[in-house]
């Protein structure tokens, strides 16, 4: 009778293995993807904060020459 089950719980071993590994697949490409997008807010914030020290230091400029 022992000898009955294992194959079953092998099976059974061997289903949960599987499905685990593909749980595991879907949660690594899903972060990939999270990191994708986040990598490009952080590139476009950036851009924007380079842009906005730029308009700063302008600023600062055309104060010390105007006043």
């Amino acid at each position: 009778m022992i000898k009955k089950n294992q194959p079953n719980q092998s099976n059974q071993n061997d289903d949960y293995r599987k499905r685990y590994g593909v749980e595991l697949q879907r949660r690594f490409v899903d972060l990939q993807f999270k990191r994708s997008e986040l990598e490009k807010q952080l590139k476009r914030v950036n851009e924007v904060l380079f842009s906005l020290g730029r308009e700063m230091e302008e600023h600062v400029t055309y104060d010390q020459l105007y006043k």
